[in-house]
């Protein structure tokens, strides 16, 4: 098995042996066990389709894989939740405001389409991977996909296996955002409504948003140096949007950033075997 399917396999497996060791009840525990065996199925069913198809149509069959279980452990970490630990969520908002008063306030005061294009790069997080992944393929240089995998799931899994330690509710739903985050506008409205019935409700901390999003413009930096810093300068403004919006709390964005930095320095300095960033040669053999 690839890298990238033996980490969504695994981290979908742990998830559900903890589920049986933590006080939750039967329902969420088997739908986490649910979610396992469904990411285990799929993979399963991806390789025996691959070996029914030619090496290289296969291979790509594997390489869009993970975009489809990218969120199986998110919504499996959501069924840890039962409500916020007031606790950590005061200790949470404390440090938010602290790190926020280190802002000048004519900074902190942002017009209305500033605003609007935060909602836009907030709502590109959800294309934002397959993308990336596009973005090696129009450039000819698919044969990175494992790499990309890697160093984009590892971080975000990451962020995955903290946010059940850290029950907590985002910023948007502890107070009234009316006066702080500016008047709703319909792209900000669509953000509410995907996270509404798309969302486990509560904040993944660190933020696996901002993990995602700076790893894949770091792995474009290494490949396609263009597309690098356009994808850069939009993951810095989703880590902005996601405390300007209320998505998520200051510390939640600058943790993931850094849980991000850390998996990509371990990769450019080496610290990563080769055999886990590698695809299978085969997979760019030509067929006759």
């Amino acid at each position: 098995m690839r890298s990238s399917e033996w980490i969504q396999a695994g981290f979908a497996v742990i998830l559900a042996v903890v589920a049986w060791f933590r006080p939750l009840v039967a329902h969420r525990r088997l739908v986490i066990s649910m979610l396992a065996a469904v990411a285990i199925a799929v993979i399963l069913l991806s390789r025996f389709l691959a070996n029914m198809l030619a090496p290289s149509d296969g291979s790509i069959l594997r390489d869009w894989l993970p975009v489809v279980l990218m969120l199986v452990p998110y919504w499996q970490t959501g069924q840890f939740f039962t409500g916020p630990d007031r606790t950590i969520q005061m200790r949470l908002m404390q440090i938010d405001r602290w790190i926020l008063s280190l802002i000048p306030a004519r900074v902190r005061t942002l017009g209305p389409s500033l605003r609007l294009t935060m909602e836009w790069a907030y709502m590109f997080c959800y294309p934002l991977v397959p993308l990336g992944l596009a973005v090696l393929y129009v450039a000819g240089m698919r044969q990175y996909a494992s790499t990309y995998w890697l160093i984009v799931l590892v971080p975000t899994y990451l962020c995955y296996a903290i946010t059940p330690f850290v029950p907590a509710l985002p910023p948007r739903s502890i107070i009234d955002k009316q006066g702080l985050y500016g008047a709703s506008n319909k792209s900000r409205v669509l953000n509410l409504w995907i996270l509404k019935y798309g969302s486990i409700q509560a904040i993944s901390f660190p933020s696996a948003h901002v993990a995602s999003a700076l790893a894949i413009a770091c792995v474009l930096l290494r490949y396609v140096p263009v597309a690098g810093v356009l994808f850069l300068l939009v993951s810095c403004w989703i880590a902005v949007a996601a405390v300007v919006g209320g998505y998520h709390f200051a510390i939640d964005v600058l943790l993931g950033a850094i849980t991000a930095l850390i998996v990509v320095i371990m990769w450019l300095g080496h610290l990563i075997p080769s055999s886990l960033l590698a695809t299978p040669a085969i997979a760019f053999v030509a067929t006759p």
